[in-house]
């Protein structure tokens, strides 16, 4: 690489660029994926299957943010990575918990398409839930067991950083095609093949109430909306991880497979893949909070109640005494908030 202004100058707009970026994901992304879990654990009903997936997914969130985003800011700022134990631990932590997100939403589809084909089935106890959530982070252990081992660290006299130290280069093709397959393909074909499963079945239902009486269309006509916002909530998660995940597994199939050209193509989909695909994390909880009705009534009760604390309740008090419906919006649970 030529040592140019320009390049410093376009560099140093890359620098400032990823800097804003990881800042705003680890901003928006600790405060929503904190309000789910929040809002999950005090949620006083009895929590179903698909809230403690929705838990997984908050937490698997956390982890990226909170083990991955404050050394790549600190990267970004130092230039350098600092020590062999951010190479053995924190840099695999970033393919276990892609691994535990990808994996968690998969198990949410197949979990609602199970739901839909045998709705008269009890729903499963929580020690199977347990042992399914446990399942999904040991195989995600699994998958980044062999980076772990690879990973090592090495110091330069322009600044340090970790490698990957593999026997020979088929290992390391062998390694990036699996997590093309295991981190990407198969899961999404999993869902794929859950969700047609799922419209078949949703449209044999609309044929089937055509013929019956509406006695019957009134006990399945609730369940049937649920059913369909929660897919569309899980479609739209499964579209964005697709959509973010995509540049990083073609630059490194590139990397790895590709020749000068192909490489020099890599380095510039690295440029924002890593942001992209960091930002994906945050997005989760926004899409829940955003489509899923008790989350967005939980997200605006706890702003309700920070505004409250800080003494800005006053002029909502005024509209409220117009039309009392906010406070019966808000009732449900603020008695279990307190400044």
């Amino acid at each position: 690489m030529n040592n140019t202004a320009p390049t410093d100058t376009t560099s140093d707009l890359q620098r400032t660029a990823n800097l804003v970026v990881y800042f705003a994901t680890f901003l928006a992304g600790l405060t929503g994926n904190l309000l789910v879990v929040l809002i999950i654990v005090r949620r006083k009903t009895k929590k179903s299957m698909n809230d403690f997936f929705v838990l997984n997914l908050s937490v698997s969130d956390l982890c990226l943010i909170l083990f991955c985003l404050p050394p790549l800011i600190y990267v970004q700022f130092i230039g350098y990575v600092g020590s062999r134990f951010y190479c053995k631990f924190v840099w695999p932590m970033v393919t276990v918990s892609y691994c535990s997100s990808i994996y968690t939403i998969t198990s949410m589809a197949c979990y609602r398409c199970r739901v839909l084909l045998h709705p008269f089935e009890l729903p499963p106890h929580r020690k199977y839930v347990s042992l399914w959530i446990s399942s999904i982070w040991l195989l995600s252990f699994v998958v980044a067991l062999p980076l772990i081992i690879v990973s090592e660290f090495q110091e330069q006299f322009h600044g340090s950083t970790c490698y990957e130290d593999w026997p020979n280069t088929s290992y390391k093709r062998g390694y990036t095609l699996s997590l093309l397959f295991l981190q990407y393909l198969l899961p999404l074909l999993t869902i794929a093949v859950a969700y047609l499963r799922i419209g078949i079945d949703l449209s044999r239902q609309r044929a089937r109430r055509a013929s019956v009486t509406s006695r019957g269309d009134i006990s399945t006509a609730g369940t049937r909306r649920e059913n369909i916002k929660i897919i569309k909530t899980l479609a739209a998660i499964v579209i964005l991880f697709a959509l973010c995940m995509l540049p990083v597994h073609l630059a490194w199939m590139l990397l790895d497979f590709g020749g000068k050209r192909e490489k020099e193509i890599a380095d510039i989909i690295f440029h924002f893949s890593d942001a992209l695909a960091i930002l994906q994390s945050c997005l989760n909880a926004v899409i829940y909070g955003a489509l899923t009705k008790h989350l967005r009534n939980g997200f605006a009760k706890y702003l309700f109640w920070l505004l409250s604390c800080f003494g800005i309740q006053k002029g909502l008090n005024r509209a409220d005494s117009q039309g009392r419906q906010t406070n019966e919006f808000f009732a449900h649970e603020m008695d279990t908030f307190s400044c």
